[in-house]
Formats: C-alpha cells, sequence, structure tokens
C-alpha cells in the first residue's frame, strides 16, 4: 500500500510514505467502524488495535505526527497527498467538517483517546460554531492528540491586515486553494495576494490536485493575481510577474492558467489597450510566444491587439541584406521569398478563395451530441481512462525496449494505480499486475525490482486492504473478487476467516463464506485450526464451510462435534458427515430424535427428511406412532409426516394410511393439517403404492388435498 505524493521532491518525504499511508487508511477505517458500532464490539477493537499500531510505528520515526487539512486533501508537512485516494479524501472530509484545521498525535497516543478522538469526528454537528466546537474538544482532554480549528470567514480581509497575511504562506496557500474549490470568492479581496512571488504561487498551485476544477476555478486564481492591473495601470512588472507564474506551472496546468489569462484579459479591451502601451514589444512577443506554444486560442480581437504591439517597423529589422534579399541564419532568401512574406503580399501566396474556406472552417461549430450519451460518458470516464492507462503501462512493461531504470517508473506508475483499483473493485486489474510482476522476477533484467513490488502486493498490510474493500465493494463485484482470491491462493485463507470471524454483518458473513467455499478442498487446513477456536459460531462457520467438502479425512475432525453442547453447532456437524455418507453421523442423529422433543426434535426431524435418512424411517415411524393424548401432540406429528414424505420409503404408508384415511373425531383441524401436509409429499412415494390415497384425496372437500389428488391421477392415467 502506497502514499502518493504531488510534489516534485516527494523523494524527500521525511517519513516513511507507505508506512504513512498505511497508518491513514487504518484510521479511517477505525473511524467508520466507531461511527457504526458500539464500543465493546469487536470489529473496534481490532480495528483500533491496527491504528494504534501503525501509529506506534510512525512514532519511532517522529514523537509528533501532524496531518494539516484543506477541505478534502490531507497535507503531511509541505506535501499534499493524492487527492484522488478515496481513502485519504474521505478522513480529510471528516476532519474538515468539523473545521478542523490540523490534528497532531503525539507519542503516547493511547487506544480510549484515539476512540474518543474518532467520536468526535463522527458526530453530527450541523449547527455548532467553530468556538463550539473548540471547546467540545477541549472538554475531552485528549492528551496525545492536538487539534486546530479554523473558520473561513477569517478569509474577509480589512483593511490594514493584507500585508500582514500574505507573509503567511500557509494562509495564502489555503486561500489559494479555497479560490481554486471555489469555496472562496473574489469580492472585496484586497491587493495582498499580489504580493505573493510568483514562483511561490506557482508552487502552491502545483501541489494541488486540480484535474476536476472548472474553467472559472482557473479564472478566479488570474482575476485575484491580476486585480490591481485591471484598476490601474498593467504595467511591465505586472507581467513579468504573471508569466514567471506561468512558466513555473506544471505542464498540464500552464496551458489551464494561459487560456484564463488570455479570457480574463479579453473581457474588457479597452483597458488591455491602455495597459499595454507601457509594456515593451520584447515582453510583448513573448507572452505570444507562450501563447502560440501552448497551442492556446485567442479571440481575434485580442490577437489583433496584441499584434499591434508587437510588430516592429520592417526598416527596423537587423537581418543582414544581400543583392536585395536577406540573409537569414547563414540561408540567403531571395527578393521574390521576401516580397512573398511581406503582408501586402498574402494574396498571392493564398487566395481569396482559400482564405474563404479557411474562415468557414474557423467558424463550423460541430452540432450537439444527442442525448443519448452514456456510452461516451462512459468511455471517457475517470475509471475508463484509468483502465486504459494502466492496459497501456502493462503492455510497456510486457516489451523488450525498456531499460532498468525505467522499468522502476513504471512499476511505480502501477502503484499510483493500485489504491484505486482496490476501492473500487477492478479487481481484475490487480490480478494482470501481479502476474506480470510474477513473470518478470523470473527474468534476469528486472527479478530484484519486479521480487520488491511483489513483496508489497503479498504483504499483510496490502492483503488487509484488499480485505477491508471486500466488505465495501466486494458484493457488486463477486465473480472478480473470487478471482482474485483465487489467483492469491491459500495465502489469503487466513484472512478471510478472520475476516469473517470479526465482521457483525449477516450480509458480510454470507459473501466471506462463498468466497471461501469455492476454494474447495484447498480451504480444509486452514478451516480444521480455526475449528479449535473456543467461540461456538466459529465453530459452527467452520463446520458450515465444511459442509460441501466430501474429502474422508476430515471425519475424524468432526464427530467429537456431533454432540456438542450447543445444538447449533452439533447440526452442523451432523450435515458434514451425513454429506461424506458417515455412519457416526446417522447415529448420532437418532440418539437425537429418540431423546429430543418439542423445537428441538422438530430440528433434527427437519435435518432427517432434508437428507432423506432411509435408516431412520422406523425411528420416525415410533414418534408417529406415539398416541397423540391432546391437539399439540398431533401437532408435533407434522414435522414426521413431513420428513417421511421426503424420504419417500413405503414403508411408512401403513402407518400413514391409520393416520390420514382413518376417521378422527377429536382435533380436527389439526388432523386436517396432517393430512394437508401428507398429501402435498404424496408425490415423493411410489404412485402404485399410493392409489388409495389418491382415490380418497378425489372424494375430499379440501380443496388442496383433491387437487393433488387429481395431479397424480392424471399421472397415473397418462
Amino acid at each position: 500500500m502506497v502514499i502518493y505524493i504531488v510534489a516534485e521532491n516527494a523523494d524527500r518525504i521525511p517519513l516513511d510514505a507507505r508506512l504513512l499511508g498505511d497508518a491513514i487508511i487504518e484510521l479511517n477505517i477505525s473511524r467508520r467502524n466507531v461511527s457504526i458500532y458500539p464500543r465493546d464490539h469487536p470489529s473496534v477493537d481490532k480495528s483500533l488495535g491496527r491504528a494504534f499500531a501503525f501509529m506506534e510505528k510512525l512514532f519511532e520515526l517522529r514523537p509528533e505526527i501532524t496531518l494539516a487539512v484543506a477541505k478534502d486533501t490531507l497535507i503531511i508537512d509541505d506535501y499534499y497527498l493524492d487527492k484522488k485516494n478515496p481513502v485519504y479524501r474521505e478522513f480529510a472530509l471528516h476532519l474538515s467538517d468539523m473545521s478542523i484545521s490540523h490534528v497532531t498525535f503525539v507519542t503516547g497516543l493511547g487506544k480510549e483517546e484515539l476512540y474518543a478522538f474518532h467520536r468526535f469526528i463522527s458526530e453530527k454537528r450541523d449547527s455548532a460554531s467553530v468556538a463550539d466546537l473548540e471547546n467540545s474538544f477541549r472538554e475531552l482532554n485528549l492528551l496525545h492528540i492536538r487539534a486546530g480549528f479554523i473558520d473561513y470567514g477569517a478569509f474577509r480581509f480589512v483593511e490594514g491586515a493584507s500585508e500582514t497575511a500574505a507573509k503567511d504562506p500557509s494562509l495564502w496557500e489555503r486561500y489559494v486553494y479555497g479560490l481554486l474549490e471555489g469555496t472562496l470568492q473574489t469580492n472585496d479581496i484586497a491587493d495582498g495576494i499580489v504580493e505573493i512571488p510568483p514562483d511561490m504561487l506557482a508552487r502552491f498551485v502545483n501541489r494541488m490536485v486540480v484535474a476536476e476544477h472548472k474553467e472559472e476555478t482557473y479564472d478566479s486564481v488570474i482575476t485575484s493575481y491580476v486585480r490591481r492591473s485591471t484598476e490601474s495601470a498593467f504595467t511591465s512588472r505586472d507581467l513579468r510577474r504573471l508569466l514567471d507564474f506561468i512558466n513555473g506551472l506544471r505542464p498540464e496546468l500552464k496551458k489551464q492558467f494561459l487560456t484564463s489569462t488570455v479570457r480574463v484579459v479579453s473581457k474588457d479591451l479597452d483597458a488591455a489597450y491602455k495597459s499595454l502601451r507601457g509594456v515593451s514589444v520584447d515582453e510583448i512577443i513573448e507572452l505570444l510566444g507562450v501563447i502560440n506554444e501552448q497551442k492556446v486560442v485567442i479571440p481575434d480581437a485580442l490577437k489583433n491587439l496584441l499584434d499591434k504591439f508587437s510588430l516592429l517597423p520592417w526598416e527596423g529589422v537587423a537581418t543582414p541584406l544581400f543583392g536585395g534579399g536577406l540573409l537569414v541564419d547563414d540561408i540567403f532568401l531571395s527578393p521574390d521569398i521576401v516580397n512573398l512574406l511581406r503582408e501586402d503580399q498574402f494574396g498571392a501566396f493564398i487566395d481569396s478563395t482559400y482564405h474563404k474556406e479557411i474562415q468557414k472552417v474557423m467558424a463550423f461549430k460541430a452540432p450537439r451530441v444527442g442525448s443519448d450519451t452514456a456510452a461516451w460518458e462512459q468511455e471517457f470516464s475517470e475509471e475508463a481512462i484509468e483502465r486504459d492507462f494502466n492496459r497501456a503501462v502493462l503492455e510497456v512493461l510486457r516489451s523488450d525496449v525498456i531499460s532498468s531504470e525505467e522499468y522502476q517508473e513504471f512499476v511505480d506508475l502501477m502503484r499510483e494505480q493500485t489504491e484505486q483499483f482496490v476501492w473500487t473493485g477492478q479487481y481484475g486489474r490487480l490480478i494482470d499486475i501481479v502476474r506480470l510482476l510474477s513473470e518478470h522476477e523470473k527474468d534476469e533484467r528486472f527479478s530484484e525490482k519486479a521480487s520488491e513490488a511483489l513483496a508489497e502486493y503479498y504483504s499483510d498490510a496490502f492483503v488487509g486492504g484488499l480485505i477491508e474493500s471486500f466488505r465495501v465493494v466486494g458484493r457488486q463485484v463477486r465473480e472478480e473478487a473470487w478471482k482474485l482470491c483465487d489467483f492469491y491462493g491459500e495465502r489469503i485463507i487466513p484472512k478471510l476467516i478472520d475476516a469473517l470471524i470479526d465482521d457483525s454483518s449477516q450480509v458480510n458473513r454470507r459473501f466471506f463464506i462463498g468466497i471461501l467455499k469455492e476454494f474447495g478442498d484447498r480451504i480444509i487446513p486452514e478451516v480444521l485450526r480455526k475449528l479449535g477456536d473456543s467461540r461456538w459460531y466459529v465453530k459452527r462457520n467452520m463446520l458450515y464451510i465444511l459442509g460441501d467438502c466430501q474429502t474422508p479425512d476430515i471425519v475424524p475432525h468432526i464427530r467429537p462435534y456431533c454432540r456438542h453442547e450447543n445444538r447449533k453447532v452439533s447440526i452442523e456437524a451432523i450435515k458434514c458427515l451425513l454429506n461424506v455418507g458417515d455412519r457416526y453421523g446417522i447415529d448420532a442423529l437418532k440418539d437425537y430424535i429418540r431423546s429430543e422433543s418439542g423445537e428441538a426434535a422438530r430440528e433434527w426431524i427437519a435435518l432427517a427428511g432434508a437428507y432423506r435418512v432411509r435408516e431412520l424411517v422406523p425411528d420416525l415411524l415410533a414418534v408417529l406412532r406415539k398416541r397423540a393424548l391432546t391437539g399439540s401432540d398431533l401437532y408435533e406429528k407434522i414435522p414426521v409426516v413431513k420428513a417421511l414424505g421426503e424420504i419417500g420409503d413405503p414403508r411408512a404408508l401403513d402407518a400413514l394410511r391409520d393416520l390420514v384415511l382413518g376417521k378422527s373425531i377429536l382435533f380436527r383441524n389439526v388432523a386436517e393439517r396432517v393430512r394437508e401436509e401428507f398429501y402435498r409429499t404424496l408425490k415423493q412415494y411410489p404412485l402404485p403404492s399410493v392409489k388409495d390415497f389418491i382415490e380418497a384425496g378425489l372424494k375430499s372437500k379440501n380443496k388442496l388435498i383433491r387437487e393433488e389428488s387429481e395431479r397424480l391421477s392424471t399421472k397415473d392415467q397418462g
């Protein structure tokens, strides 16, 4: 599990990035469990323990760990953690919702303090002020957790405050982030922001993941940065500062902000004209060069204005003349070529007809896409782009043209995508990655690097993260989840069983049991080991998993639980033995049918019928023949009639004739229920042996009995 840092000098982070990422993930898992379950729940205690263990490892590196919060992004030291990581984003949002700007964990932190902190950030406090939140946090008296709270209303500046604020880089960094996120407005902003050095502003923006922002958010930054220039003269110094800012941006951001600059300036061309008169030609040419380099489209009006200020007189060109032509970079241009390039000779190069065609192409506006855009949206969704990018990276890694250094770079790219694949249930992508690394582990060129990467994908922390993702999205992509578990093989089985034991959700337990059963006999060693657990529900679940196994080797391990004190454990143990055809299970079931009564007896009788144990027919008939002294006694015969019908042994018919065809004076309603149950199962018996029952049923006034008899009569005639 890797933490991804959006910074050019990410390799200088003073903390172990992977360890920090694991710690944040465990903090978020424990926070989620605390918000759902009571304190004494096993999931809460276990998740707190895992989070506490990772924090202890971090404290070995540093006595205090401070996480700053910028809305949905976490910051450690000067580094922004990957905003695309859903776990980091979720944890940051919970802190931000409580107006927490930073939280510091100090050596000596205990699990109870961590639990109290999670309870605090999980509570709904929609109407609470920042002061109220601070007071509530202070009342917790947490000695090893400190939190800072922020009121974003503080970003409304007053006269005389801008100079002081501008000297605080962290405050301005948060302000710039607010502009990009759209949470802060540009109204009533003083001139202080224009005092931020261009390299500092570019550094702030470069650290922020802004791929999801709209063009208005870029405009807000540019507007704020050049606002003074739109209210007074736009000086050479202003343009220089703006160019330095744009040149300091990452390539993918440079075009966005340059486009915003063009858009902002184009809104008031009169003001732009007045401002540009004071700017040198060289600086305007440099601006045009940057615009052309980034292929930014300029409105015609602004382009004409910039061209006007950037034109040099023809006679002012310092290029040597030779024989009526020009000598440019040691290349002689003849007078004909020179004249062709003159603006007044443009028509000789591009005639009016061709020029009109170009204008038509430029003016053409594609028709709007129809309403059926679902396929396009899916094709260009972030998930689809990430998938295609991952496929491309894998193809490059499979090629024979990359060096060892390049191989490491592409492996790191795969790591950056792994977390997203885990938490979005794209388990097939993970299989492709691990399978490729396994192949390269045998390749002499990349063996060491592939082996190192594989160790991460097989680590306890990574597999633990997989298990947690199964709880969240596993049921939606069950087939892919099973394929991933099958790929990991026996090494993931203990983790799945632990998850089954600890999970309180019946839906999740059913999912884990289903996955474990898919392993077949491979599951047996670990399940038998867990069978020795003292908790009855663990024994029951392990026996349930073994229920489909047909291996006789499990029999000696199962037999002792057939007579367990907990009936649920005994039932599962007997089921296991019945599945493998072991006589010990039949004998145990016979003893229970003979000795139990009431609800317990009904369970054992139903089990005999469900498994069609013909050896138990005499014992079931013994129960059937017991004299019914009360209506309840007669009612208790219904499960026996049903079980005998499921077995379908003709030996039971004589006893059933006396019960079903005989005249009943007492308990008529219950007796009718017994008859109905018998006729529901009549089809299970050999047809020739139940003809008298069919004839009697055809004359019955009971609709159910008559219809069942008619169906069997038709079948007999056919």
